[in-house]
């Protein structure tokens, strides 16, 4: 749902306004990074260890769901392994991604 003409009138009066006033504020806010973008490179690494796990532990659940001994090898290769890749990669680029402090 929109808001109403006159609202959204003085919504762009004001964000004109502080165009005028302050335009590098308001560039700074017109290009607002993505969330990603935010995060640190190590919390994106455990966001990405995390995922590879769960993902695992699914494909195992649906192994025993479908009494299939190859999807849940497959998954439990993935829940084991695929952190284990993350955690190995992220040891070798120490100190390559991260501020010194």
């Amino acid at each position: 749902m929109g808001l109403p003409e006159d609202e959204q009138r003085e919504l762009d009066d004001i964000e004109h306004r502080l165009a005028e006033d302050d335009p590098t504020f308001a560039a700074k806010l017109a290009t607002t990074p993505p969330l990603y973008r935010q995060l640190t490179p190590r919390v994106l690494r455990l966001i990405s260890l995390l995922l590879i796990y769960v993902v695992g532990l699914v494909v195992v659940i649906t192994g025993v769901s479908l009494s299939s001994i190859v999807v849940i090898a497959l998954g439990a290769a993935v829940a084991a392994f695929g952190p284990a890749a993350t955690v190995v990669q992220a040891w070798r680029t120490r100190g390559n991604d991260e501020s010194p402090g």
